[in-house]
């Protein structure tokens, strides 16, 4: 079966399923709650959620695999987000529970979604466990720019500078008796 084939309401239903699995999902919340995609990164997480929708009603056969995919790309592509905790694995899986929900008439999971939902107020899920590590994968390695994390961490108390050495002062230019300097090499002097 596919998502074409079923009622309105329950597309609606779906629709509001992916979007509250993608509400729910702290990784994804913490990209948005750090604006890592930009100002309007809450408008990506709903294009995300219509995204996923899209990619079901246009390919029949997705499955979780496709999903994960598209959740990895989307965070990498739009948030600036590599995940190495794998919670696009759960996420994905979800979302396909939801489907095979929808597709037999069931709206529990949807339901039950949307009254935790309604319970929090709309505020953003917690995020206490996302652990997150930056890198810089397009920096160089020999750039001056970067400093050491060790660098960060202390204050090193410098003293004061030392008292200016005057330098070595020019010698005299000569000047030849027709009124010409001469020139000397900087080794010479």
């Amino acid at each position: 079966m596919s998502t074409a084939a079923i009622s309105e309401e329950l597309q609606g239903k779906f629709d509001l399923g992916i979007w509250y699995t993608l509400f729910n999902w702290p990784d994804l919340t913490v990209a948005v709650q750090n604006q890592w995609g930009g100002p309007d990164s809450s408008d990506k997480r709903d294009w995300l959620a219509g995204q996923i929708s899209e990619l079901f009603a246009s390919e029949p056969a997705t499955d979780t695999e496709d999903v994960e995919v598209m959740l990895l790309q989307v965070l990498e592509d739009e948030f600036g987000v590599r995940l190495e905790d794998e919670t696009e694995v759960n996420v994905a899986r979800e979302i396909m529970a939801i489907k095979k929900e929808i597709m037999e008439g069931n709206t529990a999971t949807v339901d039950r979604l949307q009254k935790k939902w309604e319970e929090r107020k709309g505020k953003e899920v917690a995020t206490g466990n996302v652990s997150v590590r930056e890198s810089n994968q397009d920096a160089e390695w020999d750039s001056v720019d970067e400093e050491s994390d060790e660098d960060e961490d202390q204050d090193v108390e410098m003293g004061d500078a030392p008292a200016l050495v005057p330098a070595k002062p020019k010698p005299a230019p000569e000047v030849d008796e027709e009124g010409f300097t001469k020139v000397v090499g900087k080794k010479k002097r």
